[in-house]
């Protein structure tokens, strides 16, 4: 998927089959957009709540082509809801002026066909926070380049031993590297990640 405001591949931790889901929580830019693939899930449902003064569009998109499948307008201080098949992922785009924050929640998910089962391989759940008004840019082994817009949280499933890095033009830096030390949910302050790594150097 090229020429996207902004690609996240984000595996919420919370979801979890029967029992009660926490929503999650998105502040996107003006004009900007936000993109969530969740790729464990063959489908899903999403809930979302728009918590600001504008209007915001949710939409499913071909994983393949980046065309929109079906979109629903959510208006101010509204809910609704949105079916994303398998090979789509969610879109958040902001179309107005003014800063939005919204909530949402995945209602349900299919995790794919059943197959013979193999050892697991551990992973650790996080989240990674941008407190900061700049965009930070990141590189992860295996998942690509993506930005991580000012002001958002973006979670991530990653295996113990991936890596994740301050993605500059003329080098990477090692920001963190996940282990089974890291408890599931927790969350980095990504400016703080960069700050400790530079002055390690």
């Amino acid at each position: 998927m090229k020429n996207l405001g902004l690609l996240l591949f984000f595996v919420c931790s919370s979801i979890v089959v029967g029992q009660k889901t926490e929503r999650s929580q998105l502040i996107i830019p003006p004009k900007q957009l936000i993109q969530i693939n969740y790729p464990l899930y063959q489908g899903f449902m999403v809930r979302v709540w728009n918590k600001s003064k504008f209007d915001l569009v949710v939409s499913a998109r071909d994983q393949e082509t980046d065309s929109t499948k079906k979109d629903i307008r959510v208006a101010k201080a509204s809910s609704a809801q949105l079916e994303i098949n398998q090979g789509m992922y969610l879109q958040f785009e902001n179309k107005s002026l003014a800063t939005l924050k919204i909530e949402y929640v995945l209602l349900k998910g299919s995790g794919g066909k059943k197959k013979t089962q193999k050892p697991l391989t551990l992973q650790r759940a996080f989240y990674l926070e941008n407190n900061t008004a700049q965009k930070i840019p990141l590189y992860i082994p295996g998942v690509g380049d993506s930005n991580l817009q000012p002001f958002t949280r973006s979670g991530l499933n990653l295996e113990n031993g991936q890596r994740i890095y301050l993605n500059l033009k003329e080098q990477k830096i090692l920001i963190l590297t996940i282990t089974d030390t890291i408890p599931h949910g927790a969350r980095f302050d990504v400016a703080s990640l960069i700050n400790k790594a530079i002055n390690l150097e």
